[in-house]
């Protein structure tokens, strides 16, 4: 059976997550104490979650002994979990690189920015939505009649009952500090493809279905090019799932503090098997 290995991104985490886990990564104290006691609202901050949930994906994945995938994925962070599962980055590095990320994505917002969840509405309907409205943008399209807009935050909050009258049946706000997956984040994708210039990242060893393409890579300049340019670009789970479908795939296997990509994958591709690892 040829199965996708799926990492969840910033969001999922939540205090009490890492327990019974090995952390084994470059994790300071403070932030450990974060990860086991809370507060929510201290590790819900983009500094804290990011190298969290990477952390205990990446305890949870090794702890699952599943070291052979056709190929893996990850949602937006779960693309740096899904290149420590494919041998293309060791998990100090990997730490390292999503808190450096963490830290550009707080300096670049131009304004306060947020993100929500748009269910029953097709992306273009939301995408009409988001023309109405001051920097407001489609961010993730996951499919299922799932869409996530990103942008300012008193637009997010003022572009809720318009989506709700063209028929969305709820409109959910993330648990995220900034603003991703849009222009806010120019300065941010800029800085962060200068940093990877100077990172080493090996050859994964089975492909990496990439967030921007939508399509499987194995050539890590090309990696690293792709994940400078995620931080501006819509994150195309549907067609990502979709892609690993067409490489064989038959069986996706969620590994992450919360379950959140396994339903969207069931819905996308009813005929394949899904199996969640959680902590």
């Amino acid at each position: 059976m040829g199965y996708c290995l799926i990492f969840p991104g910033q969001g999922t985490q939540f205090p009490g997550m890492s327990r019974g886990l090995e952390i084994t990564g470059a994790i300071p104290g403070t932030l450990r104490r974060l990860m086991e006691e809370g507060p929510a609202e201290e590790l819900d901050l983009t500094l804290n979650a990011q190298p969290a949930v990477l952390s205990v994906s990446a305890a949870l994945w090794k702890r699952s002994g599943l070291t052979d995938p056709l190929c893996v994925m990850g949602h937006s962070l779960g693309e740096y979990t899904a290149l420590v599962a494919a041998g293309s980055l060791d998990l100090d590095e990997a730490v390292a690189l999503v808190t450096k990320r963490a830290v550009l994505m707080e300096a670049s917002s131009p304004r306060k920015g947020s993100m929500a969840a748009v269910v029953g509405l097709s992306a273009g309907e939301v995408a009409k939505v988001c023309a109405l409205f001051e920097d407001l943008w489609v961010a993730n399209l996951n499919g299922a009649s799932q869409v996530v807009i990103s942008g300012r935050a008193e637009s997010v909050d003022a572009a809720v009952p318009a989506l709700k009258e063209r028929g969305a049946r709820k409109v959910v706000p993330l648990k995220v500090s900034v603003a991703s997956h849009c222009p806010y984040m120019e300065q941010a994708s800029a800085k962060l493809a200068e940093h990877l210039g100077s990172v080493g990242l090996g050859r994964p060893s089975c492909p990496v279905i990439s967030n921007v393409t939508a399509g499987p890579e194995t050539d890590p300049g090309r990696i690293k090019d792709l994940l400078g340019r995620q931080l501006v670009s819509p994150v195309r789970f549907e067609e990502s799932v979709k892609a690993a479908c067409g490489l064989g795939v038959d069986l996706f296997v969620e590994i992450g503090p919360r379950p959140v990509l396994g339903a969207l994958v069931r819905r996308i591709a009813p005929g394949v098997e899904v199996r969640e690892i959680t902590a």
